[in-house]
């Protein structure tokens, strides 16, 4: 066996959100862009008629990648535990993160006796690679829809207590109280903070236009002082619990299509990735905003060993993962 090759298509149930962090130095037109998806991961893909790039919303290969890594080594986690030979936190950090202190220490001077003891230990790091020495044998392509699609924006409220009826009546009547004062507190704040954002737009205005903001200045620390009062009004409830929620995902219905593959391929590789596979089918959500409908997904891969179709593993419904042999 020399090369694994799976080819997959993941199939969005639920809308897909993902948000990215800022990357480093990103600044004017691309970090305007950055924030107008949340951070969803977006690619150029092709150009339009007039040479401008043309954009899509995609699943990160380090989504699918990193959701197999985590089973494959909680795996090994809980039959080290059942043992009575728990993880240390370095083999933790090195298996779990792929982050190894000592080989990063020795970047410059590695050891290939040490790395060929590491990889034969280990099937995880061999696999999955770590720090800086042991290098991945796994590869994951990012999953891109068929044709260019963008994430589109997704919203909703998250409730006060008032909100559903009759539910003030079963508190105490000191707590009603408390309620009603902190909810008129956060009407109060609430005001304050649109009275701020004003006076903060206004004063990037003016310093945008290099005029004297004196006077906006003061006007931003006062309002900065009464949201202030106001939020120290609400006592432990300083958020608001009735608040919108809003995010960016890509629709349901969407076939994502990638590949993994593994280079000097061996037996061990191939049941890891049927392992997290598996996992992935009885628990088949990625990506964030699961509690609000987001992140289901199934999928259908197909494995090919030297060129040639082995094997089909379908994924989803959270029930096991089902496995068509080809040959």
């Amino acid at each position: 066996m020399e090369m694994i090759v799976i080819n997959g298509v993941i199939t969005t149930v639920g809308p897909l959100s993902i948000t990215m962090p800022k990357p480093e130095h990103m600044g004017g037109d691309a970090f305007k862009a950055f924030q107008a998806v949340n951070g969803f991961p977006m690619m150029t893909r092709g150009v339009d008629a007039d040479g401008k790039p043309e954009k899509t919303g995609y699943l990160p290969g380090t989504t699918l990648r990193g959701y197999l890594r985590h089973a494959v080594v909680l795996r090994a986690m809980r039959a080290a535990a059942a043992r009575g030979d728990h993880y240390s936190l370095p083999d933790a950090y090195r298996d779990l993160i792929g982050q190894d202190s000592e080989s990063e220490k020795q970047a410059g001077d590695i050891n290939l006796d040490a790395i060929r003891s590491m990889r034969e230990g280990s099937p995880i790091v061999d696999l999955f690679g770590t720090g800086l020495a042991v290098q991945s044998r796994l590869r994951v392509g990012h999953f891109t829809p068929a044709k260019n699609i963008l994430p589109e924006p997704f919203s909703g409220v998250r409730k006060d207590l008032e909100d559903t009826e009759g539910i003030l009546e079963f508190l105490s009547e000191a707590d009603q109280a408390t309620y009603r004062d902190r909810s008129a507190a956060n009407t109060r704040r609430a005001v304050a903070e649109r009275s701020l954002k004003s006076a903060q737009d206004k004063q990037r205005e003016a310093k945008r236009r290099s005029e004297d903001t004196a006077e906006l200045d003061a006007a931003v620390k006062a309002a900065e002082k009464v949201m202030a009062a106001h939020k120290e009004d609400m006592g432990g409830m300083a958020v608001s619990t009735k608040m919108i929620t809003g995010y960016m995902a890509l629709g349901a219905g969407l076939a994502l299509h990638g590949r993994l593959a593994v280079v000097r391929a061996q037996e061990r590789d191939l049941e890891m990735i049927e392992y997290g596979l598996d996992c992935l089918s009885r628990d088949p959500v990625l990506g964030a905003q699961t509690a609000r409908g987001c992140g289901e997904v199934e999928g259908r891969f197909v494995v090919e060993i030297d060129g040639e179709e082995v094997k089909v593993i379908e994924v989803g419904g959270y029930k096991p993962a089902r496995v068509t042999a080809l040959r």
